[in-house]
């Protein structure tokens, strides 16, 4: 093996231009690929950082399962599921929370995101802390007794410098002392893939943190994870957990007679919860193996080309016994030396492309990183791809070459002649390369393009002149009543402010994630089996609509009157009213809230669609419920400026909350244009860029490949050409026939990639949460495909004009 090795490095080494095409090529397609696969190891494939986590499970609500739906659990079930299940070597149960920290009693807390974990949540999902313990089983018993906590190894080190002494130390948390008892391990980042909670506290501490669903069965606010037991799988345990389900809604018919409890892996639940980022994901990995397809197929022309230089080599030794399988071994040992270098280098380009991928948007004031790194999955992926791509580029050359015709090989040195049946497989490769990159920078374009379209529609609301400022009462410990007091005190003292225009207060801002809440609507018929429905909602206040420009298109919007004790109203979206009341004027219809038997909402007003989620989503049902009927904890302050920049409310707006409470934690602190940018229009951007890099990489493949092809073309018809311009043939002649033969292999390539473009916008505009892209123009395609004929065209002059200026007499000496 060895020295089949060093006999490969010094065949490299004696053809250094094929080496290093071969190399650069590889280097693209497998670095495009493998960064690719960062992004959606990221995104969506990176297993919990948790012992053995192939063997962790999610427990979810499944009746309201799709994008935005509660899937969470409620306390009471998770305690029956976790007693009565047979499957789970134990479920645990946890949830996020922001917590007002602070290091001592005398310091003004800060907001910061922790979770609230069963008793056995450390033990289950089998992480030991790095120092200190994790809880104890009687620490999550009686409630709010054990005020402890288990700290995140980040937050140990950015807050407490990572000293030991932590240990028993005291902080607070919401005005609560707390013992520190623990520090995860660095590894340890919690159980969502974005989110990096501060630290944990248990559960049974929630309710003295101002927690008041703990016991209602119908309040879902829990996530529930279980290890399985060895030998079990999830179809047995999901049949475990239905049927403790189907029990409970038999016993709690009021609570659980809608609910479907079900067994999700966690790369199920992920795609299932999040279809933009999984569909994302799916596809820039499909375009990732389209740039290596496109390298592979280059290299392997490359290298069938190459054959012919060595048929005699071959043929030879073939004659003095060598045997064909050696030789194979032979040659595919210097197709993995390529690819191995081919991999090294396509390590650069995933590392430049994890460094750009870093720079994903997300919330600035929220514990969320989007970690596309180079690690040792992507480190492995790398290799597979480079082992992979050795047998995909290089088998067929291998095959061929030891199959040569031995007599005429070692005859002529035309050795690998044989008419046109032998450039086929070559021709196809080369056609097949510039379709693929027709199909990368189509789609390219069309994501370009329809975003562009979404940005010049708009939200659907005002981004320039609003500052937002989010605050969360329950940090503050506020009853219902202090909590409708200080929004109510803050929206006066707000729109009292110089400079202030309006202001409204909204419990999400639009594309900053969204709540739910199901509906009943009246006189709507039910999908089957399906006894409420899962829309998007807000909680917003009077003037709300006015300050973020959504106009009212008919009806009126929220008032000050519409509080406790009013008849309880709604805002509903032009969407929702055409949707759930098709055939008549959505005004004044009613929905029940949560259930059939729920309370009964009027619509009084119909607001125009806007963008909830993202930019390019496409028109989604959402409701408008004001906040004075339904206590909220959370809202964010909206207020509109009178000058361009909004910023400049920021001190005074301070001291309004100042004069209200000088404890009150306040975050997410920014204009709307800024959240505006960050939020909706970097993320199109980095996609665009994405997937049109990739499509000039496998631009640049198939320019390199043509070429190719046809100087390989023009050196094996030397002869031919010789004889045609000693028999008269001009020089134009010539070079009309050598282009003739790219712009044939062009025009096949861009056929073939119009007709697989249409089927792949097709597909992203079925597949991909995005809207207005169904209507591709032609002129998308023709602007594609004519500029890359015109390449192709390009990447044949230069053989066609060197096949011109061939001396005919040369040319026949020569042969």
């Amino acid at each position: 093996m060895l020295s089949s090795i060093k006999h490969a490095f010094r065949v490299l080494r004696k053809d250094p231009g094929f080496t290093l095409i071969a190399v650069f090529s590889l280097a693209i397609g497998i670095g495009a690929t493998s960064a690719m696969f960062s992004f959606a190891d990221a995104a969506l494939l990176r297993p919990l950082p948790v012992m053995k986590p192939s063997g962790v499970v999610n427990v979810i609500n499944a009746g309201s399962a799709a994008f935005g739906g509660n899937t969470t659990i409620s306390y009471p079930d998770y305690a029956d599921l976790r007693d009565r299940n047979r499957s789970f070597d134990g479920l645990v149960a946890a949830s996020y929370a922001k917590f007002g920290f602070s290091p001592g009693p005398r310091t003004l807390p800060r907001m910061k995101f922790g979770m609230y974990v069963s008793g056995n949540f450390f033990r289950v999902l089998g992480v030991e802390p790095a120092l200190g313990r994790g809880f104890r089983p009687d620490e999550d018993q009686a409630e709010g007794r054990d005020a402890v906590t288990v700290l995140s190894h980040d937050f140990w080190v950015s807050q407490y410098n990572g000293d030991p002494s932590v240990l028993g130390s005291r902080l607070r948390l919401d005005g609560i002392e707390f013992t520190v008892i623990g520090v995860t391990p660095e590894q340890f980042t919690g159980i969502d893939r974005f989110v990096r909670p501060a630290l944990f506290i248990p559960l049974a501490m929630s309710p003295r943190m101002g927690q008041k669903d703990f016991h209602k069965r119908d309040a879902r606010w829990l996530f529930v994870k279980g290890r399985l037991k060895p030998g079990v799988g999830l179809d047995r345990a999901g049949a475990d957990v239905a049927l403790i389900g189907k029990e409970l809604g038999k016993t709690y018919p009021q609570s659980n007679r809608d609910q479907q409890l079900r067994v999700e892996s966690e790369l199920q639940m992920r795609a299932e919860q999040s279809p933009p980022e999984a569909t994302m994901a799916g596809m820039l990995m499909l375009l990732g193996f389209c740039v290596l397809a496109v390298a592979c197929a280059n290299v392997a022309g490359l290298l069938l080309s190459r054959s012919r230089a060595r048929s005699r080599e071959i043929a030879i030794r073939l004659a003095i016994g060598a045997g064909r399988w050696a030789l194979v071994r032979q040659l595919l040992f210097e197709n993995l030396l390529v690819a191995i270098a081919g991999g090294l280098g396509g390590v650069e380009v995933a590392y430049a492309a994890a460094k750009f991928f870093s720079n994903y948007p997300v919330p600035p004031d929220l514990p969320i990183v989007f970690a596309a790194t180079v690690d040792t999955r992507v480190l492995l992926f790398t290799l597979a791809v480079s082992l992979g791509s050795t047998l995909l580029f290089g088998l067929a050359p291998a095959l061929r070459s030891t199959r040569p015709d031995l007599v005429r090989a070692l005859k002529a040195a035309d050795a690998d002649s044989g008419g046109k049946k032998r450039f086929w497989g070559r021709n196809a490769i080369v056609a097949g390369q510039v379709a693929l990159s027709l199909v990368l920078l189509t789609i390219s374009a069309v994501l370009l393009r329809g975003f562009r379209d979404q940005f010049m529609q708009g939200p659907g609301f005002r981004t320039e002149r609003l500052f937002l400022t989010a605050f969360d009462t329950d940090l503050a410990h506020y009853s219902e009543d202090q909590t409708s007091q200080f929004y109510a005190s803050l929206l006066h003292r707000t729109r009292s402010v110089p400079g202030v225009r309006s202001a409204g207060l909204t419990s999400v801002v639009p594309l900053d994630g969204q709540d739910s809440v199901d509906i009943v609507p009246e006189g709507y018929q039910m999908p089957p089996r399906q006894q409420a429905l899962t829309i998007f909602d807000a909680y917003v206040s009077d003037g709300y609509f006015d300050t973020m420009g959504v106009p009212i298109r008919q009806g009126r919007g929220f008032l000050e009157s519409d509080g406790k004790g009013a008849p309880l109203v709604a805002v509903v979206n032009e969407h929702a009213a055409k949707h759930f009341w098709p055939n008549g004027n959505a005004l004044g219809k009613r929905f029940h809230l949560k259930s059939a038997s729920g309370e009964l909402v009027q619509i009084v007003g119909i607001a125009r669609t806007a963008k909830y989620i993202w930019i390019a989503e496409p028109p989604l049902d959402f409701v408008y419920l004001p906040f004075r009927q339904h206590a909220q904890s959370g809202l964010a302050l909206v207020a509109e400026s009178n000058a361009a920049d909004a910023a400049t409310l920021a001190p005074a707006l301070r001291e309004v909350v100042r004069g209200l409470d000088p404890d009150m934690p306040v975050f997410n602190v920014r204009t709307m244009q800024d959240f505006y940018d960050q939020n909706a229009v970097k993320v199109p951007n980095m996609v665009v860029k994405t997937v049109g890099g990739m499509g000039l990489m496998g631009l640049i493949l198939a320019i390199v490949g043509l070429y190719g092809l046809v100087a390989y073309s023009v050196s094996r018809r030397t002869r031919e050409i010789g004889i045609r311009m000693a028999l008269g043939a001009d020089r134009t002649k010539v070079v009309r026939m050598v282009l003739s033969q790219g712009l044939q292999l062009g025009a096949a390539g861009v056929a073939v990639g119009l007709v697989v473009s249409v089927f792949a916008c097709n597909v992203l505009t079925s597949r991909l949460w995005i809207a207005t892209f169904d209507h591709v123009s032609p002129l998308v395609y023709v602007a594609i495909a004519l500029p890359l004929l015109a390449i192709t065209g390009m990447a044949t002059w230069a053989p066609a004009r060197r096949a011109s200026r061939i001396d005919p007499m040369s040319a026949l000496r020569e042969e």
